[in-house]
């Protein structure tokens, strides 16, 4: 049996186990991976990467599990959102806390002498001395053996973006300088934008209320024979509990309503398909 194969039989909701992101705004630092997978909606209490080598391709599975196909997940927005974060930090736009793998340098023995193995093609050789006199942001991930001399390491080149952090703050800040509000880190966006739908709103408009509901109700149609803006009339007049002003609806108002959200300004014969 292998790793993971228990905990594949035991879960058979896949799609209903999202839980938990609420409590992810209690931070004031994100790991670059964790917050990738938030503004897609994905926790990083239920999911990791299916395979950390290949983080950049958005495949995850259920943290305890294999990759079974009941427990593995796909996300494609995961790919362009995780790429523009850490372009921008790379770029200088976003700070970050950034972390390295390190490892001690291996040797081997001809004769009497030692030699240094070469580093992998994404390695480079720092030492201790240089990192620690260091004024830059950059803590590493000394999992190292007790044997190493502690003096030289190999380090991956490429930040852990497992372990390098953002400040939530800073990166609010960037998002909204590109335009970018994600539930996530903005949840209150979405309900100020319908701020204008509640009666109780110091600003409540009844006539755009209607409008709104009428423009969105209309929206599966798409063949208007008598015209648009007699179909929006008629939609209105089907639809009285739809209006919700302190006094009945004027003839007046309507043809306001009707006016406002018509999209076929030319008027005249509707075209095929409204």
């Amino acid at each position: 049996m292998s790793y993971g194969d228990v905990e594949d039989n035991a879960y058979d909701d896949f799609d209903n186990n999202e839980d938990g992101l609420e409590h992810w705004r209690w931070c004031e630092y994100l790991s670059v991976l964790e917050a990738s997978m938030l503004v897609v909606g994905l926790s990083p209490s239920v999911y990791e990467p299916a395979n950390p080598a290949r983080l950049r391709e958005g495949e995850f599975h259920r943290i305890g599990t294999s990759n079974h196909t009941n427990n593995y997940f796909h996300s494609r927005e995961f790919p362009p959102v995780f790429r523009a974060i850490y372009y921008a930090i790379l770029n200088g736009e976003l700070d970050c806390y950034f972390a390295h793998r390190a490892r001690n340098i291996p040797t081997t023995s001809h004769g009497d002498r030692n030699f240094d193995e070469c580093p992998e093609q994404n390695e480079d050789m720092i030492s201790y001395d240089t990192l620690i006199r260091s004024n830059a942001k950059v803590t590493s991930n000394f999992e190292l053996s007790e044997w190493g001399n502690g003096k030289r390491f190999y380090f991956t080149r490429e930040p852990d973006w497992e372990r390098s952090t953002v400040k939530v703050d800073d990166l609010k800040e960037w998002m909204q300088k590109r335009g970018r509000m994600p539930v996530f880190f903005f949840p209150n966006i979405r309900a100020d934008s319908d701020a204008f739908r509640d009666p109780a709103h110091e600003h409540f408009s009844a006539e755009l209320d209607l409008a709104v509901t009428a423009w969105q109700a209309l929206l599966p149609k798409r063949k208007f024979p008598g015209g648009i803006k007699a179909a929006i009339e008629k939609w209105i007049e089907d639809n009285p509990e739809a209006w919700r002003g302190g006094e009945p609806l004027s003839g007046a108002a309507k043809d306001r309503i009707a006016t406002l959200i018509n999209w076929n300004k030319g008027g005249g014969a509707p075209k095929a398909g409204g």
